[in-house]
This record gives structure tokens, C-alpha cells and sequence, in this order.
């Protein structure tokens, strides 16, 4: 049986597949997708321990997730992005002697509104939590890494927006936090009561 979007764009999957492997911003659209899944997929294995329920989104402006904890009324808004990748010759990650000491996350929206140019940047209260997909770097799109927004790094111009560029540390590096690989733990650290 044919796929919805087999039928709507008069293609088969594997046409589709290839239209999306072979242009990058569709690639680039897809992996974003593919980590809000499986971030959601995170989240969902925490209801009933640490989140009492959540709800995704797709709506531009409005963060990717909404978590309700125990003891807490306003849900935890948290932002989900892809690590930059490391492949690429240059500034994809923080090097020292050409050593990769700590991968790039970009915290800035894909436009602005044209009255406002800053308005691509993140206020940093539009979210609480920003998960980071490693996929890139690690293959394994279920890797994440967590952290409050309140440990980001701050803009150097712009007061109260977060900076287009995020240190991600290694998770073999000894020094995470504040970054996080259990987002439960994070919950429970940061949120629990």
C-alpha cells in the first residue's frame, strides 16, 4: 500500500528518498526532524518517573516541547537542535592543535523578521532545556545531550539573547556539566522538589 506522500507527490519512496538525499536543505530539514523524534521518544520514556505528561510542537516561534514536571504548574519549554558536524575542515567544532576539545550547537533561528534583525537570535527565557542531537558526530541519532538555558552562553551585543555559537562539551571529556546525558537527572536536579 502506497504512503500518503507517495500518493500526494505522485513518487515512490525511493524517489522521495532520493529528492532528500540528494539536496541539502531537505537533509538538513530531515536530521531535525529525525532528533525532535527521538528526543520526543526521550521524554516520553520519562512519563510516569520524572514528567507527568508533554506535548510536542510544530509551530513556529514555540518551542519544540512542553514537559510537565511533578511539583510544578508551568511546563519546562525545551528546544531541541543538531550538534554542528565535526567533519567538515574548519569552524565546525572548537579545536585546539587541530584536536577537537568541544563540538558546536548553533542556538539561532532560521530567520528573522525582517523589522527586526535580532529576532533570529533566542531570548533567553523562550525556552528552559535545549537538547542536543549527536548524531552527527556520533552516528547514533538516540545520543543527547541537555542543558538549561540558564548555563548558555549569553550574546556579546544583544542583551537577554542567547549566542549564536554553543560550546558542547565531549562526552568522554570528564567535565559535562552542566550538560547532561540523562535528561531524568537533569529534571531531577534542576526541577524536582
Amino acid at each position: 500500500m502506497p504512503h500518503e506522500l507517495e500518493k500526494r507527490y505522485g513518487l515512490s519512496a525511493h524517489d522521495l528518498l532520493e529528492a532528500i538525499g540528494s539536496r541539502f536543505r531537505l537533509r538538513a530539514a530531515l536530521e531535525g526532524a529525525v532528533a525532535e523524534v527521538h528526543m520526543e521518544a526521550v521524554i516520553s520514556r520519562l512519563v510516569g518517573k520524572v514528567i507527568n505528561r508533554f506535548e510536542a510542537h510544530d509551530l513556529d516561534g514555540h518551542p519544540d516541547f512542553s514537559i510537565w514536571v511533578r511539583g510544578r504548574k508551568r511546563p519546562i519549554l525545551a528546544e531541541c537542535k543538531n550538534i554542528r558536524s565535526s567533519s567538515k575542515k574548519g569552524g565546525e567544532a572548537y579545536r585546539e592543535k587541530g584536536k577537537i576539545v568541544a563540538y558546536k550547537v548553533e542556538t539561532q533561528k532560521t530567520r528573522a523578521a525582517t523589522a527586526d534583525r535580532t529576532s533570529r537570535y533566542y531570548d533567553v527565557t523562550q525556552f528552559d532545556i535545549l537538547g542536543v542531537c549527536m548524531g552527527k558526530v556520533t552516528g547514533d541519532w538516540t545520543d543527547f545531550l541537555f542543558v538549561r538555558t540558564a548555563d548558555l552562553a549569553r550574546h556579546a551585543t544583544h542583551r537577554g539573547k542567547l549566542a549564536v555559537m554553543q560550546r558542547v562539551p565531549l562526552a568522554d571529556s570528564g567535565k559535562l556539566r552542566p550538560w547532561y546525558n540523562d535528561l531524568g537527572e537533569l529534571l531531577r536536579d534542576r526541577y524536582g522538589r
